[in-house]
């Protein structure tokens, strides 16, 4: 199974659910995440509970329902476009997270 990462769910999230006022579930994302041919083979919401956790930690992901292993989300705050000056990673972030680092190279964003 391939490891999910966080830059393919934030890029999902900014380009299908980037409003406050938008909810959306683990299982939509798993539905596009399969729609890419690196994560065909998933079939769990809970091959990347772990990446979705940290994104409720760091700030970004407001969960506000649960039903079984479907958990739904809203935004706290629409992401914006951000350039790791390290590595040159584009990635996408909300204003209010903490901890913001590159995903690929761990420098301070």
């Amino acid at each position: 199974m391939p490891k999910v990462s966080s830059i393919d769910i934030r890029k999902i999230i900014f380009d299908n659910f980037n409003d406050t006022d938008t909810r959306f579930s683990n299982d939509e994302i798993l539905g596009l995440l399969n729609k890419m041919n690196s994560y065909k083979a998933l079939d769990d919401v809970l091959d990347f509970e772990d990446v979705m956790l940290d994104m409720e930690k760091s700030g970004m992901l407001r969960p506000i329902a649960q039903n079984f292993n479907t958990r739904y989300y809203r935004l706290w705050n629409t992401l914006s476009p951000a350039t790791c000056k390290a590595c040159g990673l584009a990635t996408y972030f909300a204003p209010n997270e903490e901890g913001k680092v590159c995903p690929k190279c761990s420098a301070k964003m």
